[in-house]
């Protein structure tokens, strides 16, 4: 392979990789919170790097038990689409 089509597709597997963390950057992520005691679902916007620990935190600084609560990480935002 001659060094310009070498370069090329090098080019081509930068651009590739910079889309790939563009993307992940402009990810969005979801905690969907079931509320056992209020029988209620509660969806909240959380920062894409949060892990369960910060979740839950989350969980009860918006009021709920984390003892009756169900919840779950989601890129969604709709339950159906």
């Amino acid at each position: 392979m001659s060094d310009s089509v070498k370069k090329w597709h090098e080019m081509r597997d930068d651009e590739k990789a910079s889309r790939n963390n563009a993307t992940k950057i402009n990810k969005r992520s979801f905690v969907w919170v079931l509320d056992h005691t209020y029988g209620t679902v509660h969806l909240y916007n959380i920062r894409p790097d949060a892990d369960g620990e910060m979740c839950e935190q989350l969980i009860e600084l918006m009021g709920h038990s984390v003892n009756n609560c169900q919840w779950m990480l989601s890129e969604r935002d709709k339950i159906y689409d």
